[in-house]
């Protein structure tokens, strides 16, 4: 008997792998259990206590590092800058991932009110307008996303640190490797869940686009008081979901402003490692060996994948938003001769003009396609910048070496 494929059958259940993704790496107070959400005492005390486990875990395991002859002379063969920059990393990451904890679970309430409030538009779009929200596609997607994106970042991590310490010492080295996972993995899958949810309403802003056309809602509850009903309800669900928005703001605005300070300071970094130091690659004692160097093109693609993709998720769920209130500015057009259409009109008009709802990060970052023009400026900008520097040592190099020979040539 083959067994039956399983399908989401509410919102909930379609969010059920990210959002249990975010509890297991501590970054959210609730998790999904039978079709709902489970939050309680417990759950907080989870996330505080790994999450405190994980950052004690990484430090003990670096001290233990410290400790080991063999392993401390490796890390000592490392460039100096290259150190920095890895010491510099370990600090702001964990740094990051505890104001990510911390902000996510005094918002926990709000992050699943968030959840209930959708399902709830769900329930009413499907109950009284026949909609099919095809949960199954969004199912699939996360589960193709987390699971490659993970599968990646995990081999590279591991890898990474075993091939440095050259396969010895394991018992210190991959507890170390699964603790930077957990603490880094906390803020990229909340910058996923935040791409998940304006995704989410953005769907259902276009999903309104197509009700809100004056023949289907003809067709369906005729010209009646129905359709009067009908359209009031619309306009509730329009507004909630900018609500929502807001509300996402104001869960997410402390993760995702310190999660874009770390993703664009670590960028930078290791551009500044692949494109400053490559040329040294070659030497083991002094350079960065290729396998440093392709896992610091892995851990870059989470980095740009987040500060590219993410701006045009909320720009475009903002657009679709401000479609759907330019159609229900029309709807005295659809209806001249219906007073409570007009009612509707100027109201959803001077709702219009006193909220100017935008997804934004920390106080002032408004999350939109400006800001990966910013963003690809400044990383060209400091490409243009580490070429030259480049360059410029490679240059000083060659002089210094040729005074050098015509000082032996002279017998200086």
């Amino acid at each position: 008997m083959v067994a039956e494929r399983w399908e989401p059958g509410s919102l909930l259940e379609s969010v059920s792998l990210t959002t249990m993704g975010q509890f297991v790496v501590c970054c959210s107070g609730f998790f999904p259990r039978g079709g709902e959400f489970v939050i309680n005492k417990w759950t907080r005390l989870y996330s505080v206590c790994c999450a405190s486990l994980a950052v004690l875990g990484l430090c003990d395991c670096l001290y233990a590092i410290g400790l080991n002859d063999e392993l401390r002379s490796r890390v000592l063969q490392l460039d100096k800058l290259v150190l920095s920059i890895m010491g510099m990393e370990l600090v702001i990451s964990s740094l990051v991932f505890i104001l990510t904890v911390l902000s996510l679970q005094l918002g926990a309430r709000q992050h699943l009110g968030i959840y209930e409030r959708l399902a709830e538009i769900d329930r009413r779009l499907m109950r009284d307008f026949g909609a099919n929200l095809n949960y199954r596609k969004l199912s699939r997607k996360n589960i193709i996303v987390l699971s490659v994106v993970g599968v990646l970042y995990v081999s590279a991590v591991n890898t990474a640190l075993a091939r440095g310490a050259a396969g010895h010492q394991l018992e210190v080295v991959v507890p170390a490797a699964l603790c930077y996972i957990l603490i880094t993995s906390g803020p990229h899958l909340t910058g996923y869940v935040h791409m998940s949810l304006t995704e989410l309403l953005s769907i259902r802003f276009r999903l309104l686009q197509q009700i809100l056309q004056p023949q289907f809602l003809y067709k369906r509850f005729g010209k009646g008081p129905l359709v009067e009903r009908r359209l009031r309800s619309l306009v509730d669900i329009v507004k909630e979901l900018h609500y929502i928005i807001l509300q996402i703001n104001e869960v997410y605005n402390v993760s995702l402003w310190s999660a874009m300070a770390h993703d664009f300071t670590l960028s930078t970094s290791e551009l500044y490692i692949i494109f400053a130091r490559s040329d040294n690659s070659s030497n083991d004692a002094g350079g960065v060996s290729l396998m440093l160097l392709g896992f610091l093109c892995v851990c870059m693609l989470v980095p740009f994948y987040k500060m590219l993709i993410a701006p045009v998720y909320c720009s475009r769920s903002v657009d679709e938003g401000r479609r759907c209130l330019r159609l229900l500015e029309q709807l005295d057009d659809w209806f001249p001769h219906s007073t409570p259409a007009k009612q509707v009109v100027e109201a959803m008009m001077r709702w219009r003009w006193q909220f100017k709802v935008e997804f934004t990060s920390g106080t002032s970052i408004t999350l939109n396609k400006t800001v990966i023009t910013l963003f690809a400026s400044i990383v060209c900008n400091y490409l243009l910048v580490l070429i030259q520097f480049a360059m410029t040592q490679k240059l000083g190099e060659q002089v210094e070496q040729q005074k050098v020979a015509l000082q032996e040539w002279i017998g200086i």
